[in-house]
Parts: C-alpha cells; structure tokens; sequence
C-alpha cells in the first residue's frame, strides 16, 4: 500500500503556495480596508492585519521547507509502486532532525524489515547513525534497518526483488513500523 504519494513534494507546494497567497490577499486587504475607511494606517483593521500574518508566516515557512526538495525519480517510484506482498511504500520523506533535514527518496517498510532508499550515498553516510539511533530507542534492531542506494534501475530492481522476499510475510508488526516511520516523517 502506498502510504506517500510520488508527488508528494509537489502537491505540498503547490498547497502551501495556495495557502500563502491567500493568507496575503487577506491581510494586504484587511489593511487597505482599514486605510480606506479610516483614512489613516493607525485603526482596528490594521491590528487585525497583524494577527494575520501569523498564519501567512506559518504557511510561507513551511512552503520554503519545500522548496528545499524536489520529488524522486518518477520511473523508480512506479517500478516501487509494482512490489507485492505485505508493505507501505513512503515517497519523498522529509525527516526533520535538531541538526538537519534528512530526505529519503524512498522508505519500504515490512513487516519484519524497514528499507531505506537513497538516490545519493552522501545523505546515508551523514545521515545513518542519527537515524538508526532513532530508530533503535523506539525499539528497532539494526539488523532490520536497510539503507540501499539506487542508482541506476538495476539498481531498483535488485531491492525490489529482496524486498518482495521479505513481504511474504505478515505480521502485525508493518502496522507498528508503518506507524515508526510516520512519525518520523513531515
């Protein structure tokens, strides 16, 4: 089951752009009402003004998050999109950390294993010990955590074809590690 679409960055653009001209249009017109009706910039209406560009704030920060990302390789995510057997395929996952922001192009999680896919070797290796720690004190073993780097499409068949040997199995351990990753992910 697919968890996070493929064009899960892009559609988050486009909704928090929505958002943020919207939230602009609405506090630019609060403030040009107030200064037609009073005549002056100091009245309610540019106090009102105010308290609205908290949620413009909120919507143009999480917009420049965004930005930052684009969408993994769209013939790799259909080729993930075709695995077969118990699995949640997460695309396009930011992780945010007190340090950096990890993305992962791709996350399979079964129900015995997680695999981490990665377009750039770089990100695993920054990146890897922070999130098999995080992933350990909420009560992962190492050896259930994958990190793959798919670089060319032979690449994604091979990891999909060790994937599709470990989503044979069932347990109700995919909805608990499903859950695991959601929490990680923004």
């Amino acid at each position: 089951m697919i968890k996070q679409e493929k064009d899960y960055i892009k559609k988050q653009k486009k909704k928090y752009g929505i958002y943020t001209l919207i939230w602009t249009i609405v506090v630019l017109g609060f403030y040009g009402i107030g200064i037609i009706i009073t005549g002056e910039r100091a009245n309610i209406f540019t106090i009102i003004a105010g308290f609205l560009v908290i949620g413009l704030a909120l919507s143009l920060s999480r917009l420049c998050v965004y930005f930052k990302f684009k969408d993994g390789n769209t013939a790799y995510s259909q080729l993930l999109d075709t695995l077969k057997g118990n699995l949640n395929i997460f695309h396009s996952c930011i992780m945010p950390n007190t340090r950096t922001t990890l993305f992962v192009e791709h996350i399979v999680v079964t129900s015995r294993n997680i695999y981490f896919l990665v377009y750039n070797e770089e990100v695993l290796r920054k990146n890897r010990l922070w999130l098999e720690n995080r992933l350990k004190a909420k009560g992962m073993e190492l050896k259930q955590i994958h990190f793959m780097k798919l670089d060319h499409e032979n690449s994604v068949k091979n990891a999909m074809i060790k994937i599709e040997k470990d989503a044979c199995y069932t347990s109700e351990k995919l909805e608990e590690y499903t859950q695991l990753i959601q929490e990680l992910i923004m």
